[in-house]
Parts: C-alpha cells; structure tokens; sequence
C-alpha cells in the first residue's frame, strides 16, 4: 500500500512538474546568424525593388502624378538606406550586434506605417503578400 501511495506521488509530482512547464520558445528565436545574412543578401539584391513599391502604393493611395514625383524621391531614398542595411547585416553576420542579437536595426512596424516601416526582406513585385483575399471561405 505504501509503495502504491509513493507511486502515486512521483507520478503526480512529475505530471505537475512537466504541465507546468515552460515549452514556448523564446521570442527571437528565428533571428539568428543566417536570417541575418540571407536578410543582408536580400537586401543587397533586391532592395532596387523599393521605388517601384513606393509607385504602387502611392499610385492606389494618391494617384499616378504623385506617383510619378515619389517614385524618385522616395523609393531611391528608400532603396539606399535598404543598401545600407544590407551592407551593415553581411559585414556583420556572425556578431549578434544590434542590442546583442540578430534583429534588424531598421523600424519595423510596416503593418502600421508603412512608409517608415522596412518589411525584413525587400518587397517583391507582382504577388505581395498584403492581398486582402485568401483561399477560406466567410460566410
């Protein structure tokens, strides 16, 4: 009976112990030397893709004569500072150095600014992944 009453605890006590267990991984868990150099190489490669991203949104948001002028403006200051970055993330790949880790220096929040936000990679033409469609089915 005794040895039953003991089974019974270490059971219980591992089964709590492993419940209560932290499985998340960390938050930038993702963000590790490779992503910082594939992030580098993108931007390197395709950070030419800016102004014609610049074009599209100004043109859907503010027409074509204004997205004539901000292509130049904007998408070439756009294209350099991603050079930059890219530059910054390939010479220094192999050192967690912004704040001591691999995250991007550049602001992030395209979600919610999108023309002072910077996406990690350059943003690609013809298919953008901000299509307001999907394939579920609302009812």
């Amino acid at each position: 009976m005794k040895k039953r009453v003991l089974l019974l605890l270490i059971s219980a006590l591992t089964i709590c112990g492993v419940a209560t267990a932290d499985i998340q991984s960390p938050p930038g868990h993702h963000y590790n030397w490779s992503r910082k150099l594939s992030r580098g190489i993108g931007n390197l490669l395709y950070g030419g893709m800016e102004p014609f991203s610049v074009w599209q949104r100004t043109n859907a948001s503010e027409g074509s004569v204004a997205a004539a002028s901000d292509f130049f403006v904007e998408g070439v200051k756009r294209m350099v500072v991603r050079a930059g970055y890219g530059v910054y993330e390939v010479a220094t790949f192999p050192v967690p150095s912004w704040k001591l880790t691999y995250r991007p220096m550049y602001y992030r929040k395209e979600r919610l600014d999108p023309w002072w936000g910077y996406t990690d990679f350059a943003p690609q033409m013809g298919a953008l992944s901000e299509a307001s469609y999907n394939r579920s089915q609302g009812w």
